[in-house]
């Protein structure tokens, strides 16, 4: 047996059968070298996407070693024609060393150290994922989050690369593991979108996210492209050698011509894509794993609410509409923003400074099971300027309905923590103004008081280190029992014996602040902001302070500790937990007047909560489960006495001399005042600020139109391009040209083609007017030498276009249409030597008329050589005629 000849592109004999010979092909070098470069290049997209969640130099070098490393163990096999087997034990060897060396900070410092980060090796592939969605961004060389990152770029690429050397018949699939990277990468990566380009035409959103899509888009592309030309280089020249058809040649300037038509076509279709995804991108949410595991995480990334509270007493928010409760059923006193169950000694918080509590925020089913005997509570709550994580809720929550545009975003987005009745919206921006729900929820029947709770049940949820001694000597100087009358009596002197502040200083810009304002005859003492252990102990200092000057006096004289709710509560929640009662501190607003003292922040006014109305108040906890709501506003109609404080100047006084002394004059914009002679900008700009929204909508909709319709528009452009082309040249070119464009029209009409008639029987078959004629006239320029001048060319493309004519006036209208757009006359034209057939068309012509390889007649292929022969003959001739 004569040995094999070996496969185009391929090196070396296939002497050992099919599936032997399989195994023994071994591409060129550049064929390896391209593939590796396409693989590299989409995983370095993939490692761009992932780039925000790292933003290091150490993570660069890693992900860059490993996509090196993988396509080079996949190369280095395939040269060496090494199985699959040692591509994974070639990728592992890699993975160790880079890990070692790179992926773990500090791994080669000691010999405990690169044992424990060998472990670490093992393990990260599977669960150091946890810990880069969850830790907060960016993480830089964090501990061993980079290993997940080096075992995904060494084995994708790697994986993909050698499905692109390799594979035979499965090839793209190289191409989805690819892309695969990409998306893994985008799952991983921040929850919050990067901010819009600023050199984005027309206005239009485009963030870096979308140049990660089109970067991927293109190289996998560009890619397949590639590859599609290269297998059909190969399958022609395997056709070619055998001794078969060959596929004729076109022009440099034909196939010039079509790649830019794809090129234009696909940077048209991204264009508008961008252009039509853009809008849909920016009022989206940006959803990935991280943003869906645990809502923990955005608690903990927020201020505690507790720390911001006195914001709701600035000039701005203190008479705007935070929120609005309109209830529909029931009689709830309270609406509960945020509860805070939590104190780590800083600030109280709804997540565990430990990590290890019971209870988690959880998705919401269609209803919250209530136990007790309750009261139904339905209400309608809107969000006005109160936007955030926070969501406003009455009563226990038994269900949530969101309403709106925003609905299913703001469904995705809650959780709900059932043990403190408190909810989070998890959506990058929490609530914002215009939302709205429907609130389902239960109040239990009776909530008993302070006094009617009993005993305590022995649970503190504040370590005693975390409660001043201050707080101690306090309690032990009132001689109260330890129960929960005992607790009553405690909170009613804290109150009376403190005094309300809200600020620092007494004026804002030299105005009085609206919450002075609003308090009447009030005098202002200077309150420190912060729930701190420190800020408690000087509380309860300054409370033991003036007990210990003025001792058991009347209740007037002993007004010293100075703080608002933030204070007081906080200060109420750790005398609560040294009793032994579980306290915790909560956030909203009342509903009704619950303050039997009155020193409370008033209640919302028919539901509409405003800055003035927010308050905090403290719970605790009965042996029984219960949860009781304490008032823990301090009193503001009694100051604090000057007179019997020990009071002195500074020590050094700042020297002043009133006649030297010159007023400051604040800024205008602090004064509230605009400059007269500056006009509005607003007003500059009114009469133009159509312009750019109705020339983006008339964009997107021109280029919605253009990739509905420009698949069919681009056929007619290289129809008529194709028609063009073939009447210009030397006369005798333009006449064999006519009867080319003759067979095309016939052929995207619906007529079969018949390669092996001649152009008379053609004629004849097809049987439009001059159909004949100008099978004549071929035939004579053809075999007889005649002289054809540019009129007679000119009269043979008349002819042309009348048969075209006549073909179009067969057809119904929907005919016409379907002839104009065919494209059964655009497939390559084919040369056969006899050697194979075509199978047979259908159409009622003779037998021998169907049977072929291609769509030109017999006859016009056989004179082909003699039109090549002539031609360039004539093309010199015409380039004559000109020049004379």
């Amino acid at each position: 047996m004569s040995p094999k000849k070996p496969l185009p592109g391929a090196t070396g004999p296939t002497t050992l059968g099919p599936r032997m010979a399989r195994t023994e092909v071994r591409h060129s070098t550049s064929f390896v070298a391209l593939n590796a470069l396409f693989m590299m290049a989409a995983s370095a997209v993939a490692a761009w996407a992932l780039l925000p969640v790292y933003d290091s130099t150490r993570y660069l070098l890693v992900a860059a070693v490993a996509i090196l490393g993988g396509a080079g163990v996949a190369v280095l096999c395939d040269r060496l024609r090494w199985g699959a087997s040692r591509v994974a034990l070639l990728s592992a060897l890699v993975y160790i060393v880079v890990g070692l060396t790179l992926a773990v900070p500090g791994a080669l410092t000691s010999v405990s150290e690169i044992a424990d980060a060998a472990l670490d090796l093992v393990r990260g592939p599977v669960t150091g994922w946890k810990d880069i969605v969850t830790l907060p961004l960016p993480l830089g060389d964090y501990g061993t989050t980079l290993v997940p990152v080096l075992a995904l770029f060494l084995a994708g690429t790697a994986t993909s690369t050698w499905l692109a050397i390799r594979a035979r018949r499965l090839w793209p699939i190289a191409a989805l593991t690819a892309a695969l990277l990409v998306i893994i990468a985008i799952a991983i990566g921040p929850a919050v979108r990067a901010d819009a380009l600023p050199w984005a035409p027309f206005g239009v959103y485009a963030s870096r996210e979308f140049l990660v899509g089109i970067a991927a888009f293109a190289v996998l592309l560009s890619w397949f492209g590639w590859r599609a030309w290269y297998t059909r280089r190969q399958a022609i020249a395997t056709a070619f050698g055998a001794g078969g058809v060959q596929l004729a040649t076109s022009s440099h300037a034909s196939r010039l011509a079509g790649a830019s038509a794809a090129l234009v076509m696909v940077v048209v279709g991204v264009v508008a894509a961008v252009l039509v995804t853009a809008p849909i991108a920016e009022s989206t949410p940006r959803e990935v794993v991280r943003s869906t595991l645990d809502p923990r995480l955005v608690v903990e990334s927020k201020v505690s609410p507790l720390s911001s509270y006195r914001e709701y007493f600035g000039d701005d928010a203190f008479a705007a509409t935070l929120f609005t409760v309109n209830v529909e059923d029931g009689d709830p006193q309270r609406v509960r923003l945020a509860t805070l169950p939590y104190f780590d000694g800083e600030e109280f918080s709804a997540a565990d400074p430990q990590g290890s509590a019971v209870a988690r925020f959880q998705r919401v089913p269609s209803h919250v099971e209530v136990e007790g005997q309750t009261e139904e509570v339905t209400a309608t709550v809107s969000i006005g300027a109160q936007s955030g994580i926070w969501v406003p809720i009455v009563g226990e929550l038994g269900s949530l309905d969101f309403q709106g545009a925003r609905k299913a975003t703001l469904v995705d987005g809650f959780y709900y923590l059932a043990d403190a009745d408190a909810g989070v919206m998890v959506v990058d921006d929490g609530l914002l103004s215009g939302d709205a729900y429907k609130v389902n929820g239960e109040r239990p029947a009776e909530m008993p008081s302070l006094t009617e709770i009993g005993d305590p049940p022995g649970v503190s949820t504040i370590s005693p280190e975390l409660i001043p001694d201050s707080l101690h000597e306090w309690v032990t100087r009132q001689d109260t029992t330890a129960d929960a009358a005992g607790l009553a009596e405690l909170v009613r002197r804290l109150r009376v014996r403190g005094y309300l502040s809200h600020a620092i200083e007494s004026t804002t810009d030299g105005e009085t602040p609206a919450w002075q304002r609003a308090l009447g005859e009030y005098s202002f003492a200077s309150s420190a902001s912060g729930h701190s252990f420190d800020r408690i102990d000087r509380l309860f200092q300054q409370l033991n302070e003036r007990e210990g000057e003025v001792g058991n006096a009347d209740e007037e004289l002993l007004v010293s500790g100075v703080g608002d709710d933030e204070q007081f509560a906080t200060a109420v929640a750790m005398l609560a937990s040294d009793m032994g009662f579980p306290s915790r501190v909560v956030i909203g607003a009342r509903l009704t007047d619950t303050d039997a003292q009155g020193f409370a922040a008033p209640p919302c006014e028919a539901g509409v909560c405003r800055g003035e109305n927010m308050t905090v108040w403290t719970e605790v906890q009965s042996d029984k489960g219960a949860w009781v709501p304490i008032d823990v506003t301090p009193q503001h109609a009694t100051p604090v006495s000057p007179d019997v404080a020990n009071q002195r100047d500074p020590q050094y006084a700042s020297a002043l001399d009133p006649q030297r002394a010159e007023p400051i004059v604040p800024p205008v914009t602090q004064r509230g005042q605009s400059d007269d002679d500056k006009p509005d900008a607003q007003e500059l700009t009114t009469g133009w600020q159509w312009v750019g929204p109705a020339l983006r909508i008339a964009g997107i909709s021109l280029l919605g139109m253009l990739i509905l319709f420009g698949p069919f528009l681009a056929i007619l452009i290289w129809k008529l391009a194709r028609r063009n082309r073939r009447r210009r040249g030397d006369a005798r070119d333009v006449v064999y040209q006519g009867w080319d464009e003759y067979l095309d029209d016939a052929v995207d009409s619906g007529l079969p083609p018949l390669p092996r008639a001649t152009r008379t029987e053609v004629a004849r078959e097809y049987g439009t007017q001059n159909a004949v004629a100008l099978a004549t006239l071929t035939d004579r320029v053809t075999f007889g030498n005649v002289t054809v001048d540019d009129a007679t060319a000119d009269q043979y493309w008349t002819l042309v276009a009348a048969d075209r004519s006549e073909l179009l006036a067969r057809k119904s209208w929907w005919g016409r249409v379907k002839m104009r757009l065919s494209l059964r006359s655009m497939w390559s034209e084919v040369r056969s030597n006899g050697a194979t057939q075509a199978k047979s068309a259908e159409s009622k012509a003779p037998q021998r008329w169907k049977s072929g390889a291609g769509m030109r007649s017999e006859h016009s292929l056989v004179t082909a050589s003699h039109r090549r022969r002539t031609s360039a003959q004539s093309r010199h001739t015409h380039k004559r005629k000109k020049k004379s």
